[in-house]
């Protein structure tokens, strides 16, 4: 006889041993009936013998008994809350052992216990069925509490290792004297640099970024491939100053995404790109200056300008740019085309091995010609009824993104072109409030950190419909905060979308928010890492913006130092032979 728990009974599993809809499981005690037309919409509810209904806020254990090999089906369910008091995860026949097995990449298969002298039985992952008295159980789908599950495949010294750099980065004195260290004249000597360069390569550096090439960051994919997380390498560049700079930029670009070929199938989710490493950054700028002039201006014509989706809204706003500014010239034109065509090359290359490219965002004093230029690349390469290979970035900071995306949704709609975008909150509070305040303009950021989460939510939610309703669309969440993970997982789960669908995609950066992106790895979901990687002197400039930019974002790693902390404690705990201690209790973002 072998048994099974989990707060969340498999439909799949149901249906394996003829249970339909409307049928009921007993074992004397109470019962199971199941409803719902599809795997995603059933849901169980637990009644007590007799005839009297559990109160609605009670939870409960469920255990599904698989009897031999006919295949019998019996339950039996005890209160969460009775079980926990007794230091059970729930109430097991006696005579029993536990058996766990755990999965090549790291992610835990369904924990089986059996009966003293009979063979177990593997069931499948569990889907989300919620067990509770007329009404589904409000669970945390990510279990972000359960560090000791989190956890269980990192080495302790990795633990330790991410303990020390997350308080370094959390120390905001520490951050303000590292940033005026390395952009000091004492960084000119080679001398007095490589000892600052060592301990940035074994601190913030080896937290934050692979490796310094593409072999190196390679070995860190790997450990990330282990632990059921996909790769995302980043070939950290930007803000080219002229096209010999992005013509190098760009064959380190095709480096990297040759490199993949190399490395375990279906261990890199994406490839990345901005467009300042690419094209001129002052090119950008003057066209950015130009689509913001033709916004304020309909009848001003753009010669240059390609089809593609609309990239301000009544909302978005203009006052980086105060007057008409002179057109292109011949050349400007020419090197406008050349950063297209490298873009082109980056998705041709991305097409030919199904791997799709994310367009980061950048500051808005550019950020118009970066929407340009991808929805117009995303045009060429997005085919409607195929998987999207170009996707642009929302950033959810922004007020005006609610309506940029709106527009982008219709106008996607009525041509039936594929709409596939990466979301993120933002990364240049800093620069975009300072430049709104040198000419006396509101900032274009969201008065307070809810208002950006709530935009985040909201953004998030809409794609998500957008997916759940078959319409052309794919949506990767790159999110830090474990609310917004938390949000968009059981969002997926209510729209009855497959966890493993391609069109949905979660993201964090490495050495941030490890435990969501382990609980959502854990979960089922497709998780990724973005992977910076370079030389240390050549990353340095990336980790100085980082840091400068994100304060609030590096600071905000209580949650997750509170996580590993605890994990830390359990595991000196049972190697002393004391009490296993309890997983953190966290529900901190």
């Amino acid at each position: 006889m072998a048994w099974t728990h989990h707060r969340a009974v498999s439909s799949r599993v149901l249906k394996r041993f003829g249970v339909g809809r409307g049928a009921a499981i007993r074992d004397g005690l109470r019962s199971l009936s199941v409803h719902g037309n599809s795997p995603q919409q059933q849901t169980a509810s637990v009644a007590c013998a007799g005839n009297s209904v559990a109160p609605r806020d009670k939870r409960y254990d469920v255990f599904l008994v698989v009897a031999g090999s006919g295949g019998k089906v019996g339950m039996n369910c005890r209160p969460a809350g009775d079980a926990a008091a007794s230091g059970l995860h729930g109430f097991f026949p006696p005579r029993t052992e536990f058996v766990h097995n755990t999965s090549v990449a790291g992610a835990p298969e369904p924990t089986v216990v059996r009966t003293a002298g009979m063979s177990s039985t593997h069931l499948e992952p569990v889907e989300t069925m919620h067990v509770a008295a007329g009404a589904a159980a409000q669970e945390d789908v990510l279990q972000l509490d359960n560090g000791a599950l989190l956890f269980s495949g990192m080495k302790s010294t990795e633990l330790l290792t991410t303990l020390f750099n997350l308080g370094l980065v959390s120390f905001e004195p520490m951050v303000d004297l590292s940033v005026k260290v390395l952009t000091s004249p004492l960084m000119k000597s080679r001398i007095l640099a490589a000892p600052i360069f060592w301990t940035v390569k074994q601190t913030a550096y080896s937290n934050f970024c692979a490796g310094e090439d593409a072999d190196e960051a390679a070995v860190t994919l790997n450990r990330m491939w282990q632990l059921g997380l996909k790769g995302i390498l980043d070939y950290s560049l930007e803000d080219a100053e002229d096209n010999k700079a992005c013509d190098q930029n760009c064959s380190g670009f095709f480096s990297t995404i040759n490199r993949t070929r190399s490395l375990p199938q279906g261990s890199v989710s994406f490839a990345c790109v901005k467009i300042s490493a690419i094209c001129p950054i002052s090119l950008l700028e003057r066209v950015s200056d130009l689509l913001r002039w033709q916004h304020k201006r309909a009848e001003f014509r753009l010669p240059w300008k390609a089809d593609g989706l609309p990239i301000l809204s009544a909302e978005s706003p203009t006052y980086q740019t105060r007057k008409e500014p002179e057109a292109l010239s011949l050349e400007e034109e020419r090197d406008l085309l050349r950063g297209q065509e490298r873009l082109s090359q980056l998705c041709e290359a991305c097409a030919a091995r199904n791997l799709p490219i994310l367009v980061d965002a950048e500051y808005s004093s550019i950020q118009p010609a970066i929407d340009y230029m991808t929805y117009a690349a995303a045009f060429a390469f997005n085919k409607t009824g195929t998987p999207p290979i170009v996707y642009n970035t929302l950033q959810a900071y922004l007020k005006d993104a609610p309506s940029r995306l709106a527009l982008a949704l219709a106008e996607s709609s009525r041509r039936n072109a594929s709409l596939a975008l990466k979301i993120v909150r933002g990364a240049y509070i800093t620069r975009e409030k300072a430049l709104a305040a040198s000419v006396q303009a509101p900032s274009p950021i969201h008065n307070s950190i809810q208002d950006t989460h709530s935009c985040y939510n909201s953004c998030a939610s809409i794609m998500l419909d957008r997916i759940a309703s078959n319409e052309s669309a794919a949506l990767m969440l790159a999110t830090h905060n474990a609310d917004s993970g938390r949000f968009a997982a059981k969002k997926v789960i209510e729209l009855g979308l497959d966890k493993k669908d391609p069109r949905v995609q979660f993201a964090q950066l490495k050495g941030m928010s490890d435990s969501l992106s382990l609980a959502l790895a854990r979960g089922g979901f497709n998780v990724s890492k973005y992977l910076p990687f370079g030389p240390v002197a050549h990353v340095i400039p990336y980790l100085v913006r980082r840091a400068e930019e994100n304060r609030g974002l590096l600071g905000n790693t209580k949650a997750d130092r509170r996580r590993v902390r605890a994990e830390i404690l359990r595991r000196l705990a049972s190697a002393a032979g004391l009490k296993e201690a309890s997983p953190v209790n966290s529900r901190s973002t």
